[in-house]
């Protein structure tokens, strides 16, 4: 298929030995382009199958359009923080950023509901929540492989 950025260099080698900054930028940035990607995607698809992506929080409040900029933000922001998270975790080795894939994964799946939880179209809401999964996948995948053996 295609290649993956995330080349698994480290600053040395072990399995408690700490992983490099680079690998640790590549690995977020990675994951957030195919979490961004999929969940334009999923926006684009949702919205040609005749989702109105159009959320509420309650019956008073207007109607919030998602868009391509929510979405982006929503997907960037939160996965920017879980790369700082990487950083921080890097001399710590492998076995501390397996456990922030874990951890960013149950994230991901524990939030589906989350737009259930709104007032829209049900074709809206499981839109929504397969980006959540997306999200997660996309973390779990690019972390775990940064850490795999096979890679390193």
């Amino acid at each position: 298929m295609f290649a993956h950025p995330v080349a698994p260099t480290r600053s040395a080698t072990g399995a408690g030995s700490s992983l490099s900054a680079a690998l640790a930028w590549r690995t977020g940035l990675w994951s957030v382009a195919t979490a961004l990607t999929v969940n334009i995607t999923v926006l684009v698809l949702a919205r040609g199958l005749g989702a109105d992506m159009l959320l509420r929080r309650a019956e008073t409040e207007p109607p919030m359009a998602i868009g391509v900029g929510m979405i982006a933000l929503m997907t960037i922001a939160p996965m920017l923080l879980a790369t700082l998270l990487l950083l921080r975790l890097r001399r710590s080795g492998t076995r501390a950023w397996r456990v922030l894939a874990v951890i960013g994964l149950m994230v991901a799946v524990v939030t589906v509901p989350a737009p259930f939880t709104m007032i829209a179209g049900t074709d809206t809401q499981v839109a929504l929540a397969c980006m959540h999964l997306a999200a997660g996948a996309a973390w779990f995948i690019a972390v775990r492989r940064a850490t795999s053996s096979k890679a390193q």
